[in-house]
């Protein structure tokens, strides 16, 4: 299988590993107390590890080191939609 190179398809399959991982309530109510306590990092560092295995898999080496396609998915996607949730950290 041919990797991606393509940062617009890199970003679309970014989107697409960030909203699967995080589409149960039980990694959803991970991310909530991770926010809710401000260890938000280190409560999604499986779920993030699980995301970046996923990409590697489909996405080429070089695009994902000199890229923020991921990160921008799980921001865009997971955290934007957490505003709602009480922290101190926002």
């Amino acid at each position: 299988m041919t990797k991606i190179t393509d940062p617009e398809q890199a970003a679309r399959r970014a989107r697409v590993i960030a909203s699967d991982l995080t589409m149960y309530p039980d990694i959803q109510e991970k991310i909530a107390r991770g926010i809710k306590n401000d260890n938000l990092f280190d409560v999604i560092d499986g779920i993030w590890n699980e995301a970046l295995t996923y990409m590697r898999q489909y996405v080429d080496e070089d695009m994902l080191e000199n890229t923020n396609v991921l990160e921008k998915a799980f921001i865009d996607g997971v955290f934007a939609n957490c505003g709602h949730i009480d922290s101190h950290i926002w």
